[in-house]
């Protein structure tokens, strides 16, 4: 019988997976991919799935995860890849604190331990547990893999990942930089060491994950040595939804005059401004939208407003990016990944433009490229060539293949996973 590793990513209200067949020499392909979404709103759950490239989507009710599963089961029977083929089934797990540097077998203690760092992810933690307790029950006896989020930034040093905090915030109540999208900057770095003819344990890179949430991470060595994203994913550069950095002192300030303004508890308040900053800000703060796609097309129309928008974004990216980069010795790439890295030629531009100091030339037609690898631009770092380049990620293969060694085949991780080939 064919054995599959199935990817699951589970949200609140949604569940999302990936169905890979395990080739004979352990490398794997995707088969199905696809999301249940508004779980537990059932006038409104979706189905959604594709199969060689047809997308298919029909509304059913989902009351809970467990039926959602229990759907993608039914879905995937349909294949012919009933659930009595997956050898092993991998979770996306947000945060795994500082304890877990790797992806691990799922135990008792492991679930314990997630439990324990909800505060830490306390929008995702709770969630993901869920499908794995989920998981567990539906397809017993078969090995569940935690991949966690934070697990690639583990090698980030004290100078990096220590904040200007009392003492007792960090040993206490674990106040630290932990870094998020690992699986996704991983990824990438590995395929950017193939496209420059390096091993990965060569290449000094600045990734950029540039989605609805961004982070940007410098790599050095293959290791990630610093990242944008912080204590929680609200820290770095602007998002679609998230503010990035701001002064601590805003959300108090906010919070006391919205208090007094909306005759609210000041606790309540609170709340509502880290809501705020976290669902209400970044590109939908400053233009009403986050939709980058949107505020481009203005842009390109020569709309000021929307000019001055990509200006504030693309800004704050090369402020990282040009951090990372002169703290580095040496730096082959820049890589950018997710939705508006991979599909926003404009953006790649205006962020390479405002690297002043790096010299980049852009070769207009590479960079209008998608959905490929490809190097669009050059520039220069100490007499060195600097590749700018688009990697589609791929975390959904990482998750895979940690399943497949770790759960199906009873090995560590792989030191160099099959995609790190031309």
């Amino acid at each position: 019988m064919q054995k599959t590793i199935l990817s699951l990513n589970c949200g609140s209200s949604s569940l999302k997976y990936n169905l890979f067949k395990v080739n004979k020499d352990n490398t794997v392909t995707g088969i199905i991919g696809g999301i249940a979404e508004e779980i537990g709103n059932c006038e409104r759950s979706t189905m959604k799935f594709e199969i060689n490239g047809e997308k298919t989507k029909y509304s059913i009710e989902l009351p809970d995860h467990e039926d959602a599963l229990k759907e993608m089961f039914g879905i995937f029977e349909k294949q012919d890849m009933p659930k009595e083929t997956i050898a092993a089934i991998g979770h996306r797990v947000v945060h795994g604190g500082e304890k877990y540097n790797s992806s691990v077998l799922m135990t008792d203690e492991v679930i314990d331990e997630i439990r324990k760092l909800a505060p830490l992810a306390p929008l995702h933690n709770p969630q993901n547990l869920k499908g794995i307790l989920v998981a567990e029950k539906l397809l017993p006896g078969v090995p569940n893999v935690a991949v966690f989020d934070t697990a690639f930034h583990s090698t980030i040093p004290e100078p990096a990942f220590r904040y200007a905090i009392p003492e007792d915030w960090y040993r206490k109540y674990l106040v630290r930089r932990y870094g998020f999208h690992g699986t996704s900057h991983l990824y990438v770095s590995r395929r950017a060491a193939v496209m420059l003819g390096k091993s990965h344990n060569d290449i000094n890179c600045v990734t950029a994950h540039m989605g609805n949430g961004s982070s940007i991470t410098k790599v050095v060595r293959g290791r990630s040595m610093d990242t944008s994203m912080g204590f929680t994913p609200l820290e770095g550069v602007i998002m679609g939804t998230r503010s990035g950095d701001l002064d601590p002192a805003i959300i108090g300030h906010v919070a006391h005059l919205m208090a007094d303004e909306k005759n609210m508890e000041l606790g309540a308040a609170y709340d509502e401004v880290m809501r705020m900053l976290n669902k209400e800000s970044g590109l939908k703060g400053i233009s009403g939208t986050n939709l980058m796609q949107d505020i481009r097309e203005k842009a390109l129309l020569n709309d000021a407003f929307s000019e001055g928008i990509v200006n504030i974004y693309a800004y704050r990216l090369a402020k990282y990016i040009g951090s990372y980069m002169a703290t580095s010795d040496g730096c082959d790439a820049i890589v950018f990944t997710a939705g508006v890295g991979e599909n926003e030629w404009y953006i790649r531009k205006r962020v390479l433009g405002m690297l002043e100091g790096f010299k980049f030339k852009v070769d207009d037609k590479k960079n209008r490229v998608r959905g490929e690898e490809v190097i669009f631009a050059a520039g220069e770092y100490n007499g060195n060539i600097i590749s700018a380049m688009v990697i589609p990620t791929d975390e959904e293969v990482v998750i895979a293949y940690d399943t497949l060694f770790i759960g199906a085949l009873g090995q560590e991780a792989p030191e160099n996973y099959p995609f790190e080939t031309a």
